[in-house]
């Protein structure tokens, strides 16, 4: 942006309203004529401008100033020390809080991760329930995942098993 394009872009309003002196009125004619930019600055701003003042004036009602000094006055009135400090206090606490369960929840987890499969004091009753149980969420929940189409994606991906490569001493 030169010297002119900020000259026009600075005295936008006074080439709307037509106030410029007559000594620059020429210069700022002349760069108009050559700046595009600056010609569409002005066709821009002056329908703007037109739009503004046509706008229909509005006023607030009477309870608009009062409610809005008495929100102020609200906003602006000294709080009590307990206050201030309980508000610092929860402020503060609120990441420890948050971090302590963060860290809850990674303990739950590790926990359940480590969790043994199966006791050794377990009857064979308990384990032919725990297979009929194991069928019966099968059969209710995981039922969709066994009707894929021989060869499509989602067969792939349901029946593709990981090589497990053992270690050869």
């Amino acid at each position: 942006m030169n010297w002119d394009c900020k000259k026009v872009a600075n005295n936008l309003i006074d080439i709307i309203e037509n106030n410029i002196p007559e000594s620059q009125k020429k210069a700022i004619q002349d760069h108009l004529a050559i700046c595009p930019q600056c010609n569409l600055l002005v066709k821009r701003f002056a329908h703007a401008w037109e739009e503004l003042s046509t706008a229909e004036k509005w006023t607030p009602s009477e309870r608009f100033w009062p409610a809005l000094f008495a929100k102020i006055q609200a906003y602006e009135k000294p709080q009590p020390m307990w206050d201030k400090i309980f508000t610092g206090f929860r402020n503060s606490l609120r990441p420890a809080t948050v971090s302590l369960i963060l860290l809850l929840g990674i303990f739950f987890g590790y926990y359940l991760g480590n969790m043994p499969q199966g006791s050794m004091n377990k009857s064979e009753s308990d384990s032919i329930d725990t297979t009929r149980s194991e069928m019966a969420y099968v059969d209710q929940y995981l039922q969709d995942f066994q009707d894929f189409p021989d060869g499509s994606v989602s067969d792939f991906f349901t029946k593709y098993e990981i090589p497990i490569q053992e270690e050869k001493p």
